[in-house]
């Protein structure tokens, strides 16, 4: 890597190893430009290494749950989720019940389709990969909706009437979201058991996502069927009521979910080779990341407040995104699986600089997997000149 001529080279303080000068490592991606006293963060907490400037804990959506987003098309979605906000409150305010609940269950695949075709995911993996995951996030969906319908009703009518939840509501609004999200895991768990060709981390939280997205989407469609023929339930009900659903069914549900499962996911295919102490610390904060949102479930059975259910579903949601992001990061600093030619020049697509073709850029410290393996073949075919003094700039 570091014998080419006319290529300044560097230490790298956490590798310990001569890489292209530039602000990050190449290699590990740490920070290059520390006091010699110093050792850089083995999180590179203050860059993320999907979404150059972010910070790895600042709750982003897009650059957590689309990190394969080429920069020009994150503007957009930003857009995008920012509409689909506005016209969930707008359809509260107007008391349109089945609008509401419509755009709230159909908006995140809808999202996650455009988001697989935008980055080029779809050509990154054989077909079979993607039609398993949809159809088994389905399947899942379906056949838990199934088997808990009758529990979720009888727990909402009670819920309805009572002042103090009896002990049956209590263990019913925690064990139906404990379970569901452990279910909701089972797309991601088979479809790595079949060991699909790519071993990516990223790749590994997409599939986690499209299949949390699909058991969602089957879950919610089965349980919210019955109540469109119910005049109690569809007719004029509180904007506060109508406003809770929305957070809950819009926002609160799908960040949670989707971000554990995209992080089961990326787990999965990190832990390729790795010891069993790893994938048991994984499982470990599977179980307790369910056993905690289940916690949400008590505050529905208590019929807080409507604001204070909202608080709590938003807190578990930024605190799943920011997990999501954590574990993004640690995965793509440390990930092996990939494919890297030192020794040629590409294109980065985000600081649009001609580096070295590594795990790393340079210039803006960006994770080569941050894009698709078919964006990277494309600038692979049509190599531009290196230009070394942009790397260091």
């Amino acid at each position: 890597m570091t014998d080419q001529p006319g290529i300044a080279t560097m230490p790298c303080p956490a590798c310990a190893h001569d890489v292209p000068a530039g602000r990050f490592c190449v290699r590990c991606g740490a920070h290059l430009s520390v006091a010699s006293d110093e050792r850089p963060s083995p999180l590179r907490v203050s860059d993320s290494a999907a979404a150059p400037g972010e910070n790895v804990l600042q709750p982003s959506i897009v650059s957590s749950m689309f990190p394969h987003l080429p920069s020009r098309s994150r503007v957009a979605f930003r857009f995008a989720l920012g509409l689909l906000l506005a016209v969930l409150v707008a359809f509260c305010v107007m008391q349109w019940y089945v609008p509401m609940l419509a755009l709230a269950i159909f908006a995140p695949p809808t999202l996650i389709a455009i988001y697989l075709i935008e980055s080029r995911l779809l050509t990154d993996l054989p077909a079979w990969v993607w039609v398993l995951t949809a159809v088994l996030g389905a399947a899942v969906g379906v056949a838990w909706a199934t088997l808990t319908g009758a529990i979720v009703a009888e727990s909402y009518s009670l819920g309805l009437g009572a002042q103090i939840p009896t002990t049956r509501l209590l263990v019913d609004a925690v064990v139906i979201p404990f379970g569901g999200l452990l279910a909701m895991q089972l797309p991601v768990i088979v479809v790595r058991l079949l060991r699909p060709p790519v071993r990516e981390s990223l790749h590994g939280a997409v599939i986690g996502l499209l299949g949390g997205a699909m058991f969602l989407l089957a879950t919610n469609v089965i349980r919210m069927i019955p109540q469109f023929g119910d005049s109690a339930v569809t007719g004029d009900l509180p904007v506060e009521d109508l406003l809770l659903q929305a957070g809950v069914r819009g926002i609160g549900e799908p960040l949670t979910g989707l971000s554990l499962s995209a992080l089961i996911g990326a787990w999965l295919w990190y832990v390729n080779r790795r010891n069993l102490r790893t994938v048991a610390i994984g499982g470990l904060g599977l179980i307790i990341g369910a056993a905690a949102y289940a916690c949400v479930g008590l505050a529905q059975a208590y019929r807080l407040p409507p604001y204070l259910q909202f608080s709590v579903h938003i807190v578990f949601a930024v605190a799943a995104v920011i997990a999501l992001r954590l574990a993004l990061q640690v995965t793509m600093l440390r990930d092996e699986d990939v494919d890297t030619y030192p020794a040629l020049p590409i294109l980065c697509v985000w600081c649009q600089h001609v580096v070295p073709d590594t795990k790393f850029c340079p210039a803006c410290g960006v994770a080569a997997q941050a894009a698709s393996q078919t964006s990277r073949a494309e600038r692979r075919k049509d190599r531009p000149q290196l230009q070394i003094a942009t790397a260091e700039s």
